[in-house]
């Protein structure tokens, strides 16, 4: 019974502890802004499949062009991406800075009069 006692409880102290971010993840900035990226790609992908009616586009060389751009490798972005996935109140704080950023960029857009 003792040792019932003594493993729920070490089970427990090692649920609570929390998990250590791997090294090897991208730096949270630099994920966000991978991800903003992404998040303008799909909506150029989806502007030129529903709108442009376009049949062959490109997506996976916007994103190789992105990747470059941005000096990341993609397997570190989905990577990183599955992590957070794996951590889900985090991810939905990133999702909110995604989303803060491209509502800067619509308000630039329309300060300057230049189209979204």
């Amino acid at each position: 019974m003792r040792a019932f006692v003594f493993l729920t409880v070490l089970l427990m102290a090692a649920c609570s502890l929390p998990e250590e971010r791997p090294a090897d993840l991208l730096a949270r900035e630099k994920f966000t802004e991978v991800l903003l990226e992404a998040q303008l790609i799909e909506a150029r992908v989806n502007q030129e499949a529903m709108i442009d009616k376009k049949a062959d586009i490109p997506d996976k060389s916007y994103y190789a062009e992105m990747f470059e751009a941005q000096g990341v490798a993609e397997e570190a972005f989905k990577t990183t991406f599955e992590w957070y996935v794996d951590h889900p109140a985090e991810l939905k704080d990133i999702y909110n800075e995604v989303l803060a950023g491209l509502q800067k960029r619509v308000d630039l857009a329309d300060s300057t009069g230049t189209a979204h």
